[in-house]
């Protein structure tokens, strides 16, 4: 190993689309690009080949990976795993996108006093209560979640996310917090021109939190003619939502586009559409903001620290989403270039280099 450079270990269980896993993979690029030495427990290896990045497996069918007797059995072996592979390979330094791994990684901490930190994407607490999980469990991720956090340096993608997750745990405490946002890496010009159909789009995984059945149901009171709405993604609501645009009446207003991939769809996009009930920082926001694309989206907190309030709309509130969508197809150019131009200045406040600050904030703890 190189003079100055560390021994750092993380954790996930496969590669899969996703904002998670692309911020993981962009982590672990940026510490072996800086001459550190990279481990990590998986099923399958991550799309990255380097000499300095060393794949564990774990023991595990990678084809049957799900189900409660799999990630039972994940979360028994995993930290002693992870354990012997760091007295193995003397690791020095240990790293986490969730607290689910974090909590598998603190043996180690614990035994060998290997600081960790951990990156926080969104609240996993309030994911489980919007999809309305049993009083138990909610208790249950509670708890798990405070003794993952205890003894961690803590970053949060938004400010607001760190002072939940903190308010919510008195005596188990990180060891310290902060903000570590994430980034557009380049910001382009807006298109010079918009002209009708308005193609308006929503970009995520199908599930409740993301609120695509809002988008869908403004569809009934706009002019088929005017617009058109894409819904990109995959998930557990595909069933759902493919049945509210037929009873809906909209089949001709409304295309359920499945999976594609982020470089394919964005010139198909002249506005997103972000009514989620819950974030951390989308990436599909971000992407938007850094192409020029204009974004409305729910009025949230988290939201509130990367876009101005004036195109922050109601999560439950489908007429004044509706409202905002007419207005733009009324004057599209006046419209959008308003909006873009309101966007674009918080916009540049995310134009940094993430993979030097991510990789600092592993090294200094």
């Amino acid at each position: 190993m190189e003079k100055g450079s560390a021994r750092i270990l993380s954790s996930y269980y496969r590669p899969k689309p996703g904002g998670l896993c692309t911020r993981l993979f962009r982590c672990i690029n940026a510490l072996l690009q800086r001459g550190h030495e990279v481990h990590y427990l998986a099923l399958v290896p991550f799309p990255i080949e380097h000499r300095r990045c060393h794949f564990h497996r774990f023991p595990w069918p990678a084809k049957r990976a799900d189900g409660l007797i799999f990630w039972g059995f994940f979360h028994l072996l995993a930290p002693f795993m992870l354990t012997a592979i760091g007295i193995r390979y003397r690791i020095t330094h240990t790293f986490s996108f969730s607290t689910s791994y974090a909590l598998l990684l603190q043996p180690l901490r614990l035994i060998k006093a290997v600081p960790l930190v951990l990156f926080l994407r969104a609240d996993a607490i309030e994911n489980h209560r919007i999809k309305k999980r049993p009083g138990w469990l909610i208790k249950l991720e509670t708890l798990l979640e405070a003794l993952a956090i205890h003894g961690v340096a803590l970053y949060g993608v938004s400010q607001v996310l760190v002072d939940i997750v903190q308010a919510r745990h008195r005596h188990l405490r990180p060891l310290c917090s902060g903000v570590m946002r994430n980034d557009i890496p380049a910001l382009v010009e807006a298109r010079p021109d918009y002209t009708l159909p308005i193609i308006f789009a929503c970009v995520g995984v199908l599930e409740q939190r993301k609120n695509q059945a809002l988008a869908i149901r403004c569809m009934q009171k706009l002019d088929g003619e005017k617009c058109h709405l894409l819904v990109y993604g995959e998930g557990p609501d595909r069933e759902f939502l493919t049945k509210l645009v037929l009873s809906s009446g909209v089949a001709d207003k409304v295309s359920l586009k499945g999976w594609s991939e982020r470089d394919r769809l964005w010139p198909e996009i002249d506005v997103l559409l972000l009514p989620s009930l819950h974030e951390g920082a989308s990436n599909s926001l971000l992407e938007a903001l850094a192409r020029g694309l204009p974004v409305l989206a729910g009025d949230l907190d988290e939201n509130r620290e990367i876009l101005p309030e004036n195109w922050l709309l109601p999560v439950a509130d489908t007429d004044a989403w509706t409202i905002a969508m007419q207005t733009i197809i009324d004057d599209p150019e006046t419209r959008i270039r308003s909006i873009t131009a309101e966007q674009r200045a918080y916009a540049q406040r995310l134009v940094f280099d993430w993979e030097a600050h991510i990789s600092e904030l592993i090294n200094a703890n």
